[in-house]
């Protein structure tokens, strides 16, 4: 409307010229003429202007439809985290699988589960696209009974968790075999992932002090110490001699427990512990039971970790079957089925378990949580149970014994 009277303005003006004194006629033709050329500009720009604020407005909405669909890729994409386990494969280890393949799925991550054996050959599996569980590992033949050094194994480790990052793990859940190989885990990790980030680590089952660690999935080892004292007290009515046996004391874990045993028997006068005997694997605790049953009367045996438990297991067996009797009484760690085979045949009198289907599904969950910028656990503490012949076939006990049976 504004521009067709505009128009007609300058129409009228244009025809009055004649009709009008000829000095006035002459201002007023060129006042007008430059009215009409300023309108007909502006005519011109509107809709240029308008065209231009039409363009901004939809370069705006298409970069923010841009941003959105790329938040939404970012959002709708699966993590991936890796699961690390020691050398070698028992039911604690089975056990934190299936948990943390159960979290994995919940969350819509995907797991890599990587099996670290000192051998070269390790492989990588990508994870089937219908489920979270992919596994790594080398073939078990190059296994000789579990007895390579540690530093073999630590290093296997070590190789497990640069392959996870070569594929693309956004984070790491660990069982490490010890402070140094933990250390070197946290300094690769250190090294930021495409995207500027920092691995997250999730420690399981250990208490390494070492800086870096996201979150610690562990039961309270202190406490679990307790228990095992406990028990062993009440076995031996309040009196006799108690011997440990396990590996290198120096371990935070091993530390935790003894220091728990002894509280815990510090309340019974009459109850002597003994030193603690040092060996790591089966064959070497039955070696190191043996010799400290030749050399000193024991009435008590807490063995600190699963090997230790077979171990004097193996030994009692033997001494059992010559002389006709055996009055040795054992408390363990673990969930070992050969410690349950035993527990069950009345060889291990106790059996102090942890719950590693919730160490796998705690840290995926923490691990998630880290990577969702969400607020994350410095600790979470498993707990613990004192498993016996007349409670392992209860059925809260089944579960924790036999997660993977469902």
């Amino acid at each position: 409307m504004m521009n067709n009277k505009g128009n007609s303005t300058c129409a009228k003006g244009t025809s009055k010229v004649n009709n009008i004194d000829r000095t006035d006629g002459i201002s007023n033709w060129v006042l007008k003429i430059t009215i009409c050329n300023r309108v007909e500009v502006i005519r011109m720009r509107v809709p240029i202007l308008r065209y231009m604020g039409m363009s901004a407005a939809i370069f705006c909405l298409l970069l923010c439809m841009a941003c959105g669909m790329s938040n939404a890729d970012s959002a709708g994409s699966q993590p991936r985290i890796a699961l690390i386990t020691p050398a070698g494969t028992g039911e604690l280890a089975e056990a934190i699988r299936l948990g943390a393949e159960a979290a994995a799925k919940e969350a819509g991550a995907e797991l890599i589960t990587v099996e670290a054996f000192p051998s070269e050959g390790l492989t990588y599996a990508p994870s089937n696209p219908d489920f979270t569980a992919g596994q790594g590992k080398v073939k078990q033949e190059h296994l000789q009974n579990g007895t390579y050094p540690l530093s073999e194994r630590e290093q296997a480790q070590v190789d497990a968790v640069s392959l996870a990052l070569e594929q693309g793990a956004s984070a790491l859940l660990i069982d490490p075999l010890s402070e140094k190989t933990l250390s070197d885990i946290i300094e690769k990790a250190q090294t930021k992932d495409a995207n500027g980030v920092i691995i997250p680590v999730i420690l399981l089952n250990d208490e390494f002090p070492v800086k870096g660690i996201t979150s610690v999935i562990s039961i309270d080892n202190v406490e679990a110490g307790r228990q095992a004292g406990q028990a062993m007290a009440v076995l031996l009515g309040g009196r006799g001699r108690i011997a440990l046996l396990g590996p290198d004391p120096v371990n935070p874990v091993l530390i935790n427990r003894e220091l728990g045993i002894k509280e815990s028997l510090a309340q019974y006068p009459d109850i002597h512990v003994e030193a603690q005997s040092v060996c790591s694997t089966r064959d070497a605790c039955w070696q190191a039971s043996k010799q400290l049953l030749d050399q000193q009367q024991v009435d008590g045996l807490i063995a600190l970790q699963e090997p230790a438990s077979l171990g004097v297991a193996d030994e009692l067996n033997r001494r059992t079957s010559e002389n006709n009797g055996n009055k040795v009484k054992i408390v363990g760690f673990g969930s070992e089925q050969q410690q349950l085979e035993q527990l069950q045949e009345g060889r291990i009198q106790h059996l102090i378990v942890q719950n590693g289907f919730s160490a796998g599904y705690l840290g995926v969950n923490q691990a998630v949580a880290r990577l969702n910028n969400q607020q994350v656990q410095a600790r979470v503490t498993l707990e613990t149970k004192l498993v016996s012949t007349d409670n392992m076939f209860w059925m809260d006990n089944q579960k924790l014994l036999f997660p993977f049976v469902q």
